[in-house]
């Protein structure tokens, strides 16, 4: 990443309460390209995991799907486990709605701002939540055991 790109964040950094980009970059797992905005670019590869986890995590267990796996895995989850899914889920969306706003109007104050509000979002609420959630649904598979009931089926 260029020194100017560094700088430019730094600045807003201070100025926004942002936090560290190497934070930001560990977190995340991106990169900064050299010809980028940096705001937009760092907007644009959280959203990117963050509304994979949504699609791939949170709406299968609590909207269902057509796989196998979602019958059992939305039998895994309590009701309270659900609810508490579908109240991350509404904030992401809100996130989610916002980054499209960014991207037909860009504005790197705002980008700045969406990036502070979904860190704190995401270290205060997302990421225990859906690593509770991935947890438990990992040790549901692992203790899932079917009935052996003979049926009478052929007598």
């Amino acid at each position: 990443m260029s020194s100017k790109n560094f700088q430019h964040y730094k600045r807003m950094q201070d100025r926004f309460n942002l936090p560290h980009l190497n934070e930001l970059k560990e977190r995340f797992k991106f990169d900064i390209e050299e010809n980028e905005k940096i705001f937009d670019q760092i907007r644009n590869e959280i959203s990117e995991r963050l509304f994979t986890f949504t699609e791939k995590i949170i709406e299968p267990v609590i909207a269902g799907s057509d796989s196998y796996s979602c019958i059992f895995e939305q039998e895994m989850l309590t009701e309270k486990d659900r609810q508490k899914l579908f109240d991350i889920y509404k904030k992401i969306q809100v996130l989610k709605w916002e980054n499209s706003l960014l991207m037909l109007q860009p504005d790197e104050k705002k980008a700045a701002v969406w990036v502070k509000k979904t860190w704190e979002l995401w270290n205060s609420e997302i990421e225990g939540e859906l690593s509770k959630t991935c947890r438990k649904l990992s040790n549901s598979w692992k203790d899932l055991r079917f009935k052996t009931e003979h049926s009478n089926y052929n007598d």
